[in-house]
């Protein structure tokens, strides 16, 4: 059974250790043993020890399964077990006042701080690359050093020093990944190794425990919560992410849960905010239950205003999450249930004027304005099914209860059987306020003469030929009337907001069987990947009309109205600052999906320093999806019209089979150092909702076209190859990658009643990413990552106008982001910086739109009062830079020339502080 990277190394805790032990004679350290061996398994040996010493053997680890020659040694116990170790892959440790041998795994990965020295010191051990992988591996045993592909592990002293809200804040960390979390805590966009920004999660798998979050990708981010019951974060790239899970290509990441032993551990760590409200409170307690049952429990709790703080609490909600082990000879089983109830908000991009050089429009601030606003709490859209009554502030509720069972047991010295099963409950509302191309910025002087409103006019005054009627604003919350529109909140600007509203229901059931055979230089894994979802609402644009808004930081809703000469209001033609309950589209279905995976994965070893891996899998998938039609409804008590679903229903059904591939390798150059290549071609299969998307695109009443469907895989291709180098005081890994997406749908959609707008591109990458860690002195230590990537365009057919942009660079993307981290320990306290850098990038396909390169700066200090209590303070954005993630994703695939418009930009300076006890 491999043992999980939440067996926590540290011999500190180790010697915490308290176990039950028989009365016997107690050995001391420099005592001689004669110790025989007639050859065989290492386990073998060392139980035969520990009988032969009187002493209890703890084996925290695994069993392993290394065969030793015969052998007699005369020694001290603590020679004996350093020559039966050896090159095993397992370390000891010897409790003479409890009378244990303790052997567990060597040490993780050490990232800043895992380690110590007497004074203090960071240091890094000789053996840093010989953390075990437990993701996307053929082999139980596969350390980084010895992978084919592309690894990043975050270990927990590096979680400490990260915000745990954001997924997305955390994927920062590894090299390869462009990430814009700008969105808030959840449903951010993070993009590997080329991908365009503002595809959400799309060609990365995100797991919980080695099974995915959700199968198609779809929100994954949402059902993904990070505390302290997350022990661990894997991340693989490329190779065989797409082999050993589903729909992840271009990356796996596997969030590690903790999980009990025999060290009891409590945690509580309580964070404020302290130039923003914020308060979050974190906890975990772990430990024996009995000899062989081991619990872990933790969860959060938070509520926060946001530091573009919308006028409401933001984000409030949490998670609990209960593990229980049961550890025996020949394995570990595993239970894990987890419930998640938590309301996030989604903050849309604001608006800024200036394109060569972003700033705000008057009336926001950059760093912390929003447009949203609580007066869009209480707002009553009109359908033809009656009135329904929505607040902004429920924002995104997510909820999640999840059951996961893993038996990992060890049928033989040969063969190991993993089996992962899940079943979940999830369901999600998002409700948002959006913006959609920037003409929807509007001068107010001149809207109040746009043909629409003095038609208005016209016709009111028509209807009261004794006074003089003039067009003007009031607030629709009062009334009040708007006496200068020019100089509106010092911009003169009116705006549309779009609400958007959204509901995810599934029910999901995954399980995931795999049998590992071991020989001498052979490693066969083969598995069976089930993934069963049934949607009783899938995850379809429902927008719900257009709103007339102030454009300033938590704005208000205006109405056009019409005034006599005694400024009295006559005539309203809007509805409480609705200019019409119709959107882009109403879409509206569930659906079904039922997938087979059959994979194979066989490591040879035919030189002691040469491993070469070869994968396989093929995936049988069906869907089945209903879904509705919208259509334009006139309102018997309005003057204006609603897009709502139709009457007219469709249903359909297709299968697809696809075969990934993937041929990698690894040569270990010297102990610390080893070559990696790796060949893959991958693919994503056709989602539920593009159904849903494309009937409600197309306008379609009683008959759809055949070729309407769910789409077709798109094909990913990898190619990378790598270096990792280390020594006592630095290790570093440097990577050359390309990765083609043949072909990527880029859609974009317009104005009220518009079409989309899609073109199918191909991209191609090249690229070269790298991270290191390193000691400049016993105390000053200094990290860091980054990725420089030529990712363009390619493909477009001549035939089409848009093949002009052939070679362009892929939106939203940069070529070069670095991040440095120095850290600098001194006594009980440590201070460490984030020094990030963005580099340019275009919004649109032409490449018209530039946002800036920018660089961000974060600062945190932490201080060890006792052994038992920690402070910390963590400030992020320090400087106030105004960094733009993305420009407008919903104006044009050709940036115009608009004076003003919309954009995300990050969060300006916040700090929380953190105060945690340990016992």
């Amino acid at each position: 059974m491999a043992e999980q990277a939440s067996v926590d190394p540290v011999k500190a805790e180790l010697a915490q250790l308290n176990v039950k032990k028989a009365k016997r004679d107690v050995i001391n350290a420099t005592e001689i043993f004669t110790f025989v061996f007639l050859g065989g398994q290492l386990e073998q040996a060392l139980l035969q020890l520990a009988q032969q010493t009187n002493m209890q053997l703890v084996m925290r680890s695994v069993s392993s399964k290394a065969s030793l020659t015969p052998l007699t040694l005369t020694a001290p116990l603590s020679d004996i077990l350093t020559t039966l170790l050896t090159d095993s892959g397992f370390e000891y440790q010897l409790l003479f006042d409890e009378q244990v041998i303790l052997i567990s795994l060597k040490a993780a990965v050490l990232q800043p701080n895992d380690a110590l020295s007497t004074h203090g010191e960071q240091i890094l051990e000789n053996d840093a690359w010989e953390h075990i992988l437990i993701t996307a591996q053929g082999s139980q045993h596969r350390s980084i050093l010895a992978s084919s592909t592309s690894v990043t592990y975050l270990n927990r002293d590096k979680l400490a020093k990260l915000s745990r809200e954001s997924t997305a804040e955390i994927l920062q960390q590894v090299p390869g990944f462009w990430v814009e979390g700008s969105g808030g805590e959840t449903n951010n966009n993070v993009a590997p190794r080329g991908l365009r920004g503002g595809e959400g999660f799309r060609f990365i798998s995100l797991m919980m425990d080695g099974l995915p979050v959700v199968y198609d990708g779809v929100w994954p981010d949402f059902f993904l919560r990070q505390d302290l019951m997350t022990a661990g974060v894997e991340t693989i790239r490329g190779g065989n992410s797409a082999i050993l899970t589903v729909n992840g290509p271009a990356a796996v990441v596997n969030f590690i849960s903790e999980k009990g032993s025999d060290v009891s551990k409590n945690q509580w760590r309580f964070s404020q905010g302290v130039d923003h409200d914020f308060t979050r409170i974190d906890a975990l307690s772990s430990g024996a239950i009995t000899d062989n049952w081991y619990y872990a429990l933790g969860g959060f709790y938070r509520f926060n205003d946001g530091v573009r703080s919308p006028g409401y609490i933001a984000d409030k909600g949490g998670q609990v999450t209960l593990n229980l082990t049961k550890r025996f000879t020949q394995g570990e089983a595993n239970f894990s249930l987890k419930h998640l109830n938590d309301t996030t908000t989604f903050f849309p991009p604001i608006a800024m004027t200036n394109a060569e050089e972003p700033q705000a429009i008057s009336g926001i601030n950059a760093n912390y304005g929003t447009l949203l606003s609580s007066d869009f709490n209480q707002l009553h859209f009109k359908t033809p099914e009656g009135i329904v009554v929505r607040d902004i502030d429920d924002g995104q509720k997510t909820k999640m209860t999840r059951f996961d069972m893993n038996l990992q047991w060890d049928i033989s010295d040969i063969v190991h059987l993993n089996n992962k099963f899940s079943v979940a409950d999830m369901a999600n509302t998002m409700y948002a306020m959006m913006n959609l191309g920037n003409d929807t910025i509007l001068n107010a002087t001149e809207q109040l003469n746009s043909p629409f409103v003095q038609n208005f006019i016209n016709k009111t005054q028509a209807e009261h030929p004794n006074k003089i009627i003039k067009a003007a604003y009031s607030y629709s919350h009062d009334q009040s009337i708007v006496n200068a529109p020019e100089h509106l909140n010092g911009n003169g600007l009116v705006t549309f907001a779009y609400p958007l509203y959204s509901h995810y229901q599934q029910q999901q059931w995954l399980n995931h069987l795999n049998a590992d055979i071991e020989l001498e230089h052979w490693r066969l894994s083969f598995g069976h990947i089930l993934a069963l979802n049934s949607f009783d609402s899938l995850p379809l644009d429902k927008w719900q009309g257009e709103i007339l808004t102030e454009v300033k930081h938590q704005p208000k809703r205006l109405d056009i109205v019409a005034l006599d000469q005694e400024s009295q209001i006559i005539e309203t033609y809007s509805e409480n600052g609705f200019t019409s309950y119709a959107g882009p589209g109403y879409l509206d279905g569930d659906g079904r999906v039922l997938s087979h995976s059959l994979y194979g994965n066989i490591e040879w070893q035919p030189l002691d320093k040469l491993i070469v891996d070869l994968g396989i899998r093929l995936e049988h998938l069906s869907l089945q999806s209903s879904a509705s039609t919208d259509k334009i409804y006139d309102l018997d008590d309005s003057q204006f019209q609603a897009v709502y679903k139709s009457d007219y229903t469709f249903t359909k059904k297709e299968s697809f089979t696809e075969l990934a591939w993937s041929v990698g390798g690894n040569y270990q150059l010297t102990k610390q150092s080893a070559l990696f290549f790796h060949f893959a071609s991958g693919f994503e299969m056709p989602k539920l909702i593009t159904f849903g998307n494309e009937i409600g695109w197309g306008d379609y009443l009683d008959s759809i076209p055949a070729e309407v469907g769910f789409g077709e895989p798109v094909t990913l291709n990898f190619a990378e190859g790598g270096l990792r180098m280390a020594d006592n005081n630095w290790r570093m890994t440097a990577t050359l990658f390309e990765t083609r997406f043949n072909p990527l749908a880029f859609t974009v959609f317009r104005g009220l009643y518009d079409n989309q707008e899609s073109l199918f591109i191909d991209t191609n990458t090249r690229g070269v990413e790298f991270e290191f860690d390193i000691n400049l002195t016993d105390r000053f230590h200094l990290s860091g990552l980054g990725v420089w990537q030529k990712a363009i365009f390619s493909g477009i057919p001549n035939a089409l106008k848009e093949s002009t942009y052939n070679g362009n660079q892929i939106t939203r993307t940069p070529e070069l982001q670095l991040r440095l981290m120095p850290s600098y320990q001194f006594d009980n306290s440590e201070v460490f910086m984030t020094l990030a850098y963005i580099g340019k990038r275009y919004s649109d396909i032409a490449n018209r739109f530039a946002l800036p390169a920018y660089t961000v700066v974060d600062l945190g200090i932490s201080t060890a009062l006792t052994d038992n209590i920690k402070l910390a303070l963590l400030a992020k954005n320090i400087t106030n830079t105004v960094g733009i993630t993305e420009g407008n994703p919903r104006d044009g695939i050709a940036y115009s020339d608009n004076a003003n418009f919309y954009t995300r930009a990050i969060f300006g300076r916040s700090m929380v502080f953190n105060i945690e006890l340990s016992f």
